[in-house]
């Protein structure tokens, strides 16, 4: 706990995020997105993409995480909504979130700490389209993460993000089926959960009749956490390097085609003092499907294999073998003639887990040396409940949920929608760990959880949202540690 709250929050969690005004279904509707797209840009007259055009609106206010720290910014950490005219706008986004943790150590008779915590967010964009049909877009970002109650944690208790430029970037788009993207922007490769981030480099798309081609070449942000938290100074040293490609095949009816391959390259951070190694490089091969028996019946699928190299946990130099693997199906159905706009949705994750792993994320407690790394090791977001908030290593999900919007005959209320979703969560490996220390014990039964959210927009400039997570520890927990854990989250975002 102590570890994962001293975590400096990173530029975006998540999700997929890609670009909307709070992190809910930024996993979605970034795929969501990403399809409209690749069928509209043949007959667009450029390239430059633009996110958003979610079928899912009212998910908006959804955290995506994978820690609680990433969780604290997911609903203003995203991107908010890449205007799709950049013909001169500009912009202010201001969003604020409290948030109330109840029994994270999943013990009523230990007093928490922190107790809550709140994040102010102010972000001013720019954009533009030049003559020649180029683009940029300028957004800077001044943050800060309030704790309360911490009573564990050394000072200062509240981190100030700063001032910071947090996307800024130039596109060229001197030709209609070609389009290349320089500086700091978002990036991912399949539906997100592998790699999805904010980072600094160059993307290039190519344009076919049939396909669509994608490269990038990234590096972190200067001063981004570092995934491995047994690095000294991992709150400031991350440099980690992602090279990627995917090809999408749209010749399919109702259906889009991917596969994709990432790199990711350890920058080797010097510690002083020091003569451990902490190497992690990974390679990612992932193949999916995203279509639709229905118009109003999606669905879709993305298995992603991991093989490399990391550093043993009790050896001071050599690597071992990575070998792992995830996979993510699901499907929603649209009940498009109700005047609720009710629609369901039921997903199945799934990443391989470690037997000798105490830590999913770091190199001491990490892969015991002699032997291959089965943890799958992601760099992207996701949504797997708002309670627990695993990381997705080592760990099944089912979910199941719906969303509906109840009183679309009041002109006030209209654009309120409410959800809920049920999660059953199991070990892959029954002897590895998991992201929360406490489940130590080898057993399947992680436990289960429920989500609800409400999220309204009360005028097209004010989002409000309230969600409420609850997570009822299974076996994995030992005795002791079983006490149902709460999370409570209510914010606004206001867009002017």
């Amino acid at each position: 706990m102590k570890k994962i709250l001293t975590v400096t929050v990173m530029v975006i969690t998540a999700f997929c995020l890609t670009l909307a005004p709070a992190a809910a279904a930024d996993k979605k509707a970034a795929s969501e997105a990403k399809k409209s797209e690749s069928s509209a840009k043949a007959n667009a007259p450029s390239t430059e993409t633009s996110s958003g055009g979610d079928l899912r609106s009212g998910e908006n206010s959804i955290p995506v995480s994978s820690t609680i720290s990433n969780l604290m910014f997911a609903s203003n950490d995203m991107s908010y909504l890449v205007p799709r005219d950049l013909s001169s706008r500009w912009g202010f986004v201001f969003a604020y979130n409290y948030y109330k943790f109840i029994n994270e150590d999943k013990s009523s008779a230990i007093a928490d700490s922190p107790t809550g915590a709140d994040a102010p967010d102010l972000r001013f964009w720019l954009s533009k389209r030049l003559d020649n049909n180029d683009s940029y877009y300028v957004r800077a970002r001044y943050g800060r993460l309030n704790l309360k109650g911490d009573n564990s944690l050394a000072p200062p208790n509240s981190k100030n993000i700063g001032l910071k430029f947090d996307m800024l970037y130039y596109t060229f788009n001197r030709k209609p089926d070609l389009s290349v993207k320089i500086g700091r922007q978002f990036l991912r490769v399949g539906r997100g959960f592998t790699y999805a981030n904010i980072h600094d480099g160059i993307h290039v798309e190519k344009l076919y009749p049939r396909w669509v081609l994608n490269g990038f070449a990234a590096r972190t942000q200067p001063r981004e956490t570092n995934a491995d938290q047994s690095n000294a100074g991992y709150l400031n040293r991350s440099y980690r390097d992602f090279y990627g490609f995917q090809a999408d095949y749209l010749g399919l009816k109702n259906k889009k085609v991917y596969g994709y391959v990432l790199a990711e390259r350890d920058g080797k951070v010097k510690i002083p003092a020091s003569t451990k190694d902490f190497d992690y490089d990974a390679n990612y091969a992932g193949a999916g499907i995203e279509g639709s028996f229905k118009p109003n019946w999606p669905y879709y699928f993305e298995y992603v294999m991991q093989n490399g190299k990391t550093a043993a946990s009790n050896a001071l130099t050599g690597t071992d073998s990575i070998k792992a693997n995830a996979y993510y199906l699901g499907t929603d159905y649209y009940f498009q003639k109700n005047k609720y706009k009710p629609f369901l949705t039921l997903e199945y994750a799934h990443a391989s887990g470690d037997p000798d792993r105490a830590s999913v994320t770091d190199v001491i407690g990490g892969n015991r040396a002699g032997t291959d790394d089965k943890n799958f090791m992601p760099y992207g977001v996701y949504d797997l409940g708002l309670a627990l908030h695993p990381r997705f290593s080592n760990i099944n999900v089912f979910k199941f949920g719906g969303f509906i919007k109840p009183f679309y005959k009041s002109e006030a209320f209209k654009e309120m929608q409410l959800g809920a979703k049920y999660m059953i969560y199991n070990k892959s490996d029954v002897n590895g760990a998991i992201s929360d220390s406490l489940a130590t014990v080898a057993n399947k039964k992680v436990g289960t959880g429920y989500d609800l959210y409400m999220t309204w927009r009360a005028y097209s400039d004010t989002l409000i949202y309230v969600n409420y997570g609850v997570f009822s520890p299974g076996d994995a927990f030992p005795v002791g540690r079983r006490d149902k854990s709460k999370l409570i989250n209510f914010g606004t975002t206001l867009f002017f």
